[in-house]
């Protein structure tokens, strides 16, 4: 296709629009597709696991539970802990 000089800023505004438009849906698409990572609190996180505060802390301190820290306080993420409880299924054995 030939285009005038003069139409080239209308093309270049179309392309952008487009543009814009495919970015949004990607961006979309990609926040569906990830969870995002939802942090907790270690009193959060004791009610999932069902833990007392000191067990939870005990875990951490032995690096039994996936945590974050910054500065002096916990964080837990909800998706990771509840990888971690699948991660200790057990199979029964067949009889």
């Amino acid at each position: 296709m030939n285009y005038t000089f003069d139409e080239i800023p209308n093309i270049l505004k179309r392309i952008e629009s487009r543009l814009d438009k495919i970015e949004e849906i990607l961006l979309d698409r990609i926040q569906k597709e990830l969870p995002e990572k939802e942090f907790i609190s270690a009193r959060e996180a004791c009610k999932i696991l069902k833990l007392s505060l000191p067990t939870l802390y005990s875990k951490v301190c032995l690096r039994e539970l996936p945590y974050y820290k910054k500065g002096n306080r916990l964080y837990f993420s909800k998706t990771e802990l509840l990888e971690w409880i699948q991660e200790g299924k057990k199979n029964l054995p067949m009889r």
